[in-house]
């Protein structure tokens, strides 16, 4: 867990309130988090932490509850290469399939459509009102 914890600081991550987890904190003084790493929290209650096996970290960020001028899909993205790179470990997708520079256009793409769809009804993410409608 240290190993996680470690590599995560270099990339801006700092210790959640809940046990297994870490978040890139928002610019903004009381937002949610941009970004959140999780991973079992056994691990993080264990009697040694760095010592307990971590085999798998879920990398995310709450659509609704993150404003698209923050940019989390480009901080998720690069946060994801990043890391894979610095622990040498896969990225992969819900279904534990490598995830492609394709695949992350993809999720773009994807993701720009939601944001204006949110934007649309007047419930833009990241707004008040998708926080108080989506929390």
């Amino acid at each position: 867990m240290g190993y996680i914890q470690q590599h995560a600081a270099r990339h801006g991550f700092v210790p959640g309130m809940v046990p297994g987890r870490l978040v890139m904190p928002a610019a903004e003084e009381g937002a949610p988090p941009i970004l959140t790493l999780t991973f079992d929290p056994q691990a993080a209650l264990a009697d040694d932490p760095n010592q307990a096996a971590v085999r798998d970290v879920t990398l995310s960020f709450d659509v609704p509850q993150t404003d698209a001028k923050a940019e989390p899909f480009i901080a998720w993205q690069a946060s994801a290469q990043a890391l894979s790179l610095g622990m040498d470990a896969a990225i992969v997708d819900d279904n534990g399939q490598p995830l492609s520079p394709q695949g992350f256009a993809a999720i773009g793409a994807e993701l720009g459509k939601l944001y204006e769809a949110l934007e649309a009804r007047d419930i833009a993410a990241g707004s008040m009102v998708a926080r108080r409608l989506f929390s």
